[in-house]
């Protein structure tokens, strides 16, 4: 921490959490469990342990602005959809593929308040992941919102 007279400064980029807030998750296999959020087999990233990697949710741990990003390939030669969630039920995103091998990536930006949940929700179809397909879903706090 650095003291500045009156201002303390205990982050960066506007990010005052000692560790910051960012994870990037994965499967190595294939999902196709239609109507179930999607679990994650991996993480490379988990900052502050917010996202639970076996039930594929992330909770905001402070209220702020956050990005998200989430890519997979549709593996069911019929449609596929994928919905990014707040709290289980509102869609703030989505992907959608008519056919097999096609990327449906989502990137939302959006205020987070403390607590809120956030899933990937795979609506219909199947999703999978090789070296060349991969599944990820990666998150991070841009800015913070301070309560005095």
């Amino acid at each position: 921490m650095l003291s500045l007279g009156y201002e303390t400064v205990i982050g960066f980029n506007n990010v005052k959490t000692d560790t910051g807030v960012a994870f990037h998750v994965g499967r190595w296999s294939a999902y196709s469990s239609a109507g179930t959020v999607i679990p994650y087999q991996f993480d490379r990233v988990n900052n502050g342990g917010h996202m639970n990697v076996a039930t594929g949710i992330f909770t905001a741990p402070v209220t702020g602005l956050y990005h998200f990003c989430f890519t997979a390939v549709s593996l069911a030669s019929a449609d596929t959809a994928i919905h990014l969630r707040l709290d289980g039920n509102t869609t703030i995103g989505s992907g959608w593929a008519a056919s097999k091998i096609l990327n449906m990536p989502i990137f939302v930006t959006m205020k987070l308040q403390k607590g809120t949940t956030v899933d990937t929700f795979l609506k219909i179809g199947s999703i999978q992941d090789s070296d060349n397909y991969p599944i990820h879903f990666s998150g991070i706090l841009l800015e913070e919102d301070l309560v005095f």
